[in-house]
């Protein structure tokens, strides 16, 4: 709900991905940490900008599902930056 309430007055977002770091391996799953800044634009015209990086997680023991081995956002770390 707070996630959500976040986004209430947010009309688009974007983000631009840098270069991904290396795939970093567990039994049996994958890590891989992304750079990225999202750019916010919120219903009374102002801009909000971000940066940090997206981790990246999936799972590829024998027996994983698609949906398992598909890549999913694990965990995000962002901070305002000046627009």
């Amino acid at each position: 709900e707070q996630f959500v309430d976040g986004f209430a007055d947010t009309t688009s977002v974007s983000v631009e991905t840098g270069t991904p770091g290396d795939e970093d391996a567990a039994a049996g799953q994958r890590y891989i940490e992304v750079p990225v800044t999202v750019t916010a634009i919120h219903a009374d015209g102002s801009r909000h900008r971000y940066a940090g990086s997206y981790v990246l997680h999936r799972t590829v023991v024998d027996g994983a599902s698609a949906e398992e081995r598909a890549w999913r956002i694990a965990s995000a770390k962002l901070r305002e930056v000046s627009p």
